[in-house]
């Protein structure tokens, strides 16, 4: 997992609102990341205050 690329691409997202949903950070990521991976972009998720939605619908 290039965590690096997924994090440029969140910010990018989240830069108006300062969130991002499930389905756009599922389509950022590869279908085979570990525990430890999604543990590492989840915390680094809250380390860039980027909160994550469930759906657009709750822009």
């Amino acid at each position: 997992m290039d965590l690096q690329k997924i994090m440029a691409k969140a910010r990018d997202i989240a830069r108006s609102s300062g969130t991002i949903t499930t389905e756009q950070l599922n389509g950022m990521c590869p279908n085979n990341m570990e525990p430890e991976d999604i543990a590492a972009l989840f915390a680094a998720l809250r380390t860039e205050g980027i909160r994550l939605k469930d759906d657009e619908a709750e822009k």
